[in-house]
């Protein structure tokens, strides 16, 4: 029994580096939607993308910063009393508002970001709603430039995949490459650890053969909603930005009500 499990997991991990290889080899596709859409306010989202990760990064937020918009330097995982509160407890909005004050370095104007009640609220202090929902690690305006210009999730799974064999420090520096601000690549590092420990039996097909996201009825497949049911509820409450709550569409079809 022990040969034949040795065997297996041979055979798993020749397949995943294959799967790697062939992911280096191609050029990762874009989102499904136009370039231009209503949730880029008309404008192309690879421009407005570049646009808020070179102009939006965690060195140009002033003080003080909502408590959430950090580096978490432990595991939020590790924990079994997190997250503080479940998605749908999740209230309020968080809001950026431009300052005069400008970056001596990259002569860039900064920002601050802070959790309002409502909308309503936000606007008439002048501040701008950037999501719904408390501000956390990347509620940075930097990652909201990497969430609308391309598609995250096989880019971030990618991550994944090559940690198996390089380690966790390879998925951070592989998570930073794609754009994000180091707050929010730990956050993301952090789930992807989880989500292949408590969703590998269900995924490891699913990677293989690059299963839809989506099953045939529009319900999220096994291995997605694995990382939804375990992962979900910590990454939404430490992460705060999240492309359904900022409005943004991805490749994994999600009910309009959602977003």
């Amino acid at each position: 029994m022990a040969k034949e499990k040795s065997s297996l997991l041979l055979l798993v991990s020749s397949l995943l580096f294959k799967v790697i290889l062939a992911h280096s080899l191609i050029d990762i596709p874009r989102l499904e939607n136009e370039d231009i859409g209503p949730d880029t306010c008309g404008q192309d989202r690879k421009i407005l993308g570049q646009w808020f990760q070179s102009h939006g990064g965690s060195d140009l937020i002033s003080e003080p910063r909502p408590p959430l918009v950090n580096f978490l330097g432990t595991d939020p995982y590790d924990d079994p009393t997190n997250p503080p509160l479940q998605p749908d407890e999740i209230s309020g909005f968080c809001a950026l508002q431009w300052q005069e004050e400008v970056d001596e370095i990259s002569g860039n104007r900064k920002y601050k970001l802070a959790n309002f009640a409502s909308e309503v609220e936000a606007a008439e202090a002048g501040w701008t709603v950037t999501h719904r929902g408390q501000c956390a690690a990347c509620s940075i305006l930097q990652d909201l430039g990497v969430y609308i210009s391309r598609n995250l999730t096989d880019e971030t799974r990618r991550c994944g995949l090559e940690g198996t064999f390089l380690g966790q420090q390879h998925v951070l520096n592989c998570l930073k490459e794609i754009g994000f601000s180091n707050e929010c690549a730990k956050i993301w590092q952090y789930n992807i650890k989880h989500t292949k420990a408590e969703c590998f039996s269900v995924c490891i097909w699913a990677w293989i053969t690059n299963e839809p996201f989506n099953k045939p009825d529009g319900s999220l497949s096994d291995c997605i909603q694995c990382d939804e049911d375990k992962s979900g509820p910590n990454f939404k409450y430490f992460s705060g930005r999240t492309r359904r709550n900022s409005g943004i569409p991805s490749s994994i079809y999600r009910p309009q009500q959602t977003v």
